[in-house]
């Protein structure tokens, strides 16, 4: 027994006509009744009644199709997969972030990668930047995003090639309590800040966004004065909205503290960046694919 007898058979029981049937499956009529009676002769059954020229299914017919019906569709599953997966279309891509750094622009990118390549697995692993770079390296993860430029961070780094692509460029902004006195501005000048007590993300997870703040301050002409930090950006957040002190953050953070933290745009153009790094020896159709929705 062959598929096409299947795909014979399945055609003959659904058209209840051997003529539609052999129609529907650009073959001429007899060859197909003569498939029909080997498939009949070969599982010792009469799978159709043809008495009255009408065509009708044996209760064995009905049982058979059932079953042959199951076999094409999972053969046809069975196809459509090993095609997807030729194409990179079916895959399991590792992608490292840390916690607060899956903005808007990273989620969207993601779901519409997943709606073109719903056959591509995205495992998230949550870790530090340098722990990316490092779990990139020895091939624990396929990506990461991270917030650090592409640097050499050790020797052994500056070995590899790594692929990387800009994927958030975000101005920073000043949260502080709504009511600060500085919250009614149109915009604030670093330098304004001199006074107050700085909240951050922690240096060793986040330390780009780290350096950036330390940085704006210092050219302004002093030391941010850290009193906290903070793993997360919304426990950042609550400690702004609590009084702990104000803190540079990211835009778009403030579409879900908006009634909780005043948000005042810096007079200074600052960004805060996350890259997309891959290795360049990881060839993976889908890492490819992955990649153009972030280029």
């Amino acid at each position: 027994m062959e598929l096409r007898h299947l795909r014979y058979f399945v055609a003959v029981a659904q058209e209840l006509h051997f003529g539609r049937a052999a129609v529907r499956l650009n073959i001429s009529q007899p060859p197909l009744t003569q498939q029909i009676h080997n498939l009949e002769e070969e599982l010792g059954v009469i799978l159709f009644d043809r008495s009255n020229r009408k065509v009708s299914l044996t209760t064995e017919g009905e049982i058979f199709l059932k079953r042959a019906e199951s076999i094409l569709h999972q053969v046809e599953k069975a196809t459509t997969e090993v095609r997807k997966s030729a194409l990179g279309e079916m895959d399991t891509l590792v992608i490292g972030y840390m916690g607060s750094t899956i903005l808007r622009e990273i989620i969207a990118n993601v779901r519409r990668f997943r709606e073109d390549y719903p056959m591509v697995k995205l495992d998230f692993v949550i870790m530090r930047s340098d722990e990316q770079y490092e779990a990139l390296l020895d091939g624990k993860i396929d990506a990461g995003f991270v917030d650090l430029s592409v640097q050499p961070m050790s020797d052994r780094f500056a070995s590899h090639h790594v692929e990387f692509d800009l994927v958030v460029h975000e101005k920073l902004c000043v949260a502080m309590q709504p009511n600060h006195p500085l919250s009614a501005r149109e915009s604030i000048d670093i330098a304004d800040l001199k006074n107050e007590n700085f909240v951050t993300l922690q240096r060793h997870l986040f330390p780009s966004n780290y350096d950036k703040v330390v940085s704006q301050c210092e050219q302004a002409g002093f030391s941010p004065n850290i009193v906290a930090m903070s793993e997360q950006t919304d426990v950042l957040l609550a400690y702004v909205a609590t009084g702990v002190g104000i803190a540079l953050v990211p835009s778009c953070t403030q579409n879900s503290w908006a009634n909780e933290v005043a948000f005042v745009p810096l007079s200074q153009t600052a960004y805060v960046d996350v890259h997309l790094i891959s290795s360049a020896d990881n060839q993976s159709k889908s890492l490819q694919a992955l990649r153009r929705y972030f280029s």
